[in-house]
């Protein structure tokens, strides 16, 4: 997988898939099941561990193993990191039951993912953390604006530098007669250039649409992003 990206897009509630949500609590580690326990909202609760259990799943499916065995870790800027293996990276990012995570040998990558629906005052909500807003024309369209934001969480996410302080480093551009907006570059993110991707994608439970977003260090790698499916 060197030089490569690869992710999971996985429905956390499809009806076809046959969830043993004990089994999937019991390759949590301790603190992940301490915080699973304090949601106060079952579901929210199932949602969690679902997702805690597939990033397990999909990192002992790369590095061999079991879920279980998987150690995660978190650098001071709140980035994940894998102990046993600092040459890689992981990201995740999870939306309305759906969880999107990517890893990647050598170079930063991050993700974000976003239900496809209409958002109120979307350029307000843009331009709180993206002054530049105004150059992307009107982003009225959802999968316009969800583009721009999905975009600006994976590269803070990529960064680690977080949405406050790191999204007016990011540059977005339009290209002409598209819906979507593009990665331009990351300011001060060092010499090597940043490349990103958005798709969208029909999750199995009609009529959800997600928008997802993967950014990473390097030109434009390819991202073979498998969907709907657990490795």
């Amino acid at each position: 997988m060197t030089d490569r990206a690869e992710g999971w897009l996985i429905d956390l509630h499809a009806e076809d898939h046959p969830w043993d949500d004990a089994a999937c609590r019991a390759e949590l580690s301790a603190d992940e099941a301490r915080r699973a326990d304090r949601f106060r909202d079952p579901a929210a609760a199932v949602t969690y561990v679902r997702a805690r259990s597939t990033v397990r799943r999909v990192l002992a499916h790369v590095f061999g193993g079991t879920p279980a065995q998987v150690r995660l870790g978190t650098e001071p800027d709140r980035r994940p990191y894998l102990p046993d293996h600092p040459d890689w990276y992981v990201s995740w990012s999870r939306t309305a039951g759906v969880l999107l995570v990517a890893v990647r040998d050598g170079a930063p990558i991050g993700v974000d993912a976003e239900v496809i629906r209409p958002v109120k005052s979307p350029a307000k909500v843009l331009r709180t953390f993206y002054p530049d807003a105004v150059a992307l024309g009107a982003i009225d369209d959802p999968e316009t604006f969800l583009s721009a934001w999905t975009l600006l969480e994976a590269a803070v996410k990529a960064t680690g530098r977080g949405l406050a302080q790191g999204a007016r480093d990011v540059r977005l551009y339009r290209p002409p007669g598209s819906r979507r907006c593009a990665l331009g570059g990351i300011r001060g993110a060092g010499p090597v250039p940043w490349s990103g991707r958005t798709d969208r994608f029909a999750a199995p439970r009609s009529p959800v649409r997600v928008m997802t977003a993967v950014v990473t260090r390097g030109p434009a790698a390819p991202v073979r992003l498998n969907a709907w499916r657990l490795p």
